[in-house]
């Protein structure tokens, strides 16, 4: 049976008892069997981790991107709050975010597994090694928006849940040991009808982003190589079916993926990312400074580039641009975009994400191809950028990026003009930017980065295309979509570099207190 369709199983099935941590880490019950009959054979086990795979990311993901200066979320999920400074200890999407319910099965699950009578210690090794990644990923989450955490590494009853926060460092420390165990249980692949279950080489790709994301660059950069030299992954030779429901799970780039099938587990980021007058949502819609960061197919930018013209701004573009944007007049599948009449509402930017929704056709809302969480392509910009950062430019950094470039079409990197680390520090940013636009990432970069103050300190305006050819005409022969003011944005760097602890735990705790920046 394939993994996606035992996750559908196990989702009914209820598999926990809710005494623990209730009290301020996580207050929804669940119905259960009881604690002292469930773990009675390997199956119920299998059963029990199969279930947690549901902590791992979803489209939902997606709303990240309009957080950053990606995209402009333009309804629902609370993204224009978190876009414009203007969330508090309230948000919803803060509080969706502090969830703790995986993290106690996960330690659950440690707590019962040698009551499994008979079972092997390979199976049992290959078990625990998943709800080691599960648990390090859900801490990863929590410290990457929260910073210091409450670090629960049992199951508590509920007279000692009630816990303060630990330092980020303390539970960084926790994840990379979780991970480094998790990578000696794992295997590297598993047979066909497991498809989608973590191996080896995801909890790497974990450990060398969580290393990244802390500026720990020597180890991140060991860590990505590391899974070069494993030779189980690769860059798909076609940039644009890495995103097709066709290749789930037939490429060698998607190192872990979110599961999707058809009927049984579809997904509706149609609505985030579709025109309306194609039965989307247009909910989150790309930003002209993204569009901008994409190159001319020269590999010089807009404004250097002689293949640039205002009247023709589409073409002669980094091919990755047109498996990354829709626009007016564009035809997908059968659909031409139509930016004018009432669509032109909610068509803010001018600009649409194709990404992931090529295949939408016949108006109907559903796809179901995976959402990747963790493919080689990234691994490579991880390389290069600790590499860089650790030690500057050298051979091997060039040629992480230029095997992206070079797969996309582009050309390789510019050697003279890139010769210093802040040179190239700003080339495989932008090269990132452009790779993974729509993919959910861009926001923790620019917050590690610390560089939000500047790009979300802003006004966000519409690509600017009143001069374009194919621009719609008015009665009076002028252009339809002149540039528009979107939204201002606000970033206050004494604050929102972290995310507030949710005023919902800190009321349910006696213990917890919100963090100095929020207080």
């Amino acid at each position: 049976m394939k993994r996606n369709s035992i996750i559908l199983i196990a989702g009914l099935l209820v598999v926990t008892t809710l005494g623990s941590c209730r009290k301020f880490l996580d207050k929804e019950p669940l119905d259960a069997p009881s604690m002292g009959s469930y773990w009675a054979n390997a199956e119920q086990a299998t059963l029990w981790v199969n279930n947690l795979y549901n902590a791992l990311g979803t489209v939902e993901e997606s709303i990240y991107e309009a957080y950053s200066d990606n995209a402009f979320g333009r309804a629902g999920n609370g993204a224009n709050n978190i876009a414009n400074g203007l969330y508090e200890t309230i948000d919803a999407r803060v509080a969706a975010e502090w969830n703790y319910r995986y993290i106690r099965l996960c330690l659950e699950f440690f707590q019962n597994i040698d009551r499994v009578p008979n079972l092997d210690a390979n199976t049992k090794s290959q078990l625990s090694g998943q709800v080691r990644f599960i648990l390090a990923y859900r801490y990863y989450k929590l410290i990457t928006f929260f910073r210091d955490v409450p670090l629960v590494t049992e199951p508590l009853p509920v007279d000692d849940a009630d816990m303060a926060k630990s330092p980020k460092a303390d539970v960084l420390t926790y994840i990379l040991d979780n991970l480094d165990a998790a990578i000696a249980e794992l295997p590297n692949t598993w047979p066909a009808a497991s498809n989608g279950r973590i191996t080896k080489g995801a909890a790497l790709a974990l450990k060398a982003r969580v290393l990244l994301y802390n500026d720990r660059w020597t180890e991140a950069a060991a860590t990505a190589k590391q899974i070069m030299d494993l030779n189980v992954y690769r860059l798909h030779p076609n940039f644009e079916e890495v995103f097709l429901s066709t290749f789930n799970n037939a490429t060698r780039e998607v190192i872990l993926a979110r599961q999707y099938a058809p009927v049984a587990n579809t997904h509706d980021l149609v609505l985030r990312f579709a025109p309306v007058n194609m039965n989307g949502n247009a909910l989150i819609l790309p930003t002209a400074e993204l569009e901008e960061a994409f190159q001319m197919n020269d590999g010089l930018s807009k404004t250097e580039s002689p293949l640039y013209t205002p009247t023709n701004p589409f073409a002669n573009r980094d091919p990755r641009y047109y498996h990354t944007f829709l626009w007016h007049g564009v035809n997908l599948n059968g659909i031409n975009v139509d930016m004018t009449g009432s669509e032109y509402n909610f068509a803010f930017t001018y600009l649409y994400f194709k990404k992931y929704i090529a295949e939408f056709k016949d108006r109907i809302r559903t796809l179901h191809g995976n959402w990747n969480l963790f493919r080689y392509a990234e691994v490579l910009l991880t390389y290069a950028e600790a590499k860089n950062e650790a030690s500057g430019p050298s051979a091997d950094v060039y040629d992480a990026i230029d095997s992206i470039r070079v797969r996309a079409g582009m050309p390789v990197i510019d050697r003279v003009r890139y010769d210093d680390q802040e040179s190239l520090r700003q080339f495989i940013r932008n090269e990132r930017r452009v790779e993974l636009a729509g993919e959910g990432l861009r926001y923790f970069d620019i917050i590690r980065w610390r560089i939000a103050e500047t790009v979300l300190n802003k006004t966000i305006r519409s690509m600017d295309i009143e001069q374009w050819t194919g621009n719609p005409l008015d009665g009076n022969n002028n252009p339809i979509l002149k540039i528009r003011q979107v939204q201002i944005r606000t970033f206050n760097p004494a604050k929102h570099y972290v995310w507030p602890v949710p005023q919902t735990a800190i009321d349910r705790s006696n213990l917890l207190t919100q963090h100095s920046e929020w207080q």
